[in-house]
């Protein structure tokens, strides 16, 4: 029992870092030009979406 809680002491932390650096290396390659065009059109809309709330409340 002792060399398996040694083993997974080991490969737990290493399996965390592959992991996280897996996960930022995916977010940076999404935010490039695709990523930002769909967070401005996103925006947009959801100014659009304020205004004409605020238009509806005023009359």
């Amino acid at each position: 029992m002792g060399g398996l809680w040694a083993l997974l002491t080991i490969l737990g932390p290493i399996l965390l870092g592959l992991v996280l650096i897996y996960a930022v290396v995916r977010n940076r390659t999404r935010a490039g030009r695709r990523g930002i065009q769909h967070t401005e059109r996103a925006t947009r809309r959801l100014r659009e979406e304020i205004a004409r709330e605020e238009q509806d409340e005023r009359g």
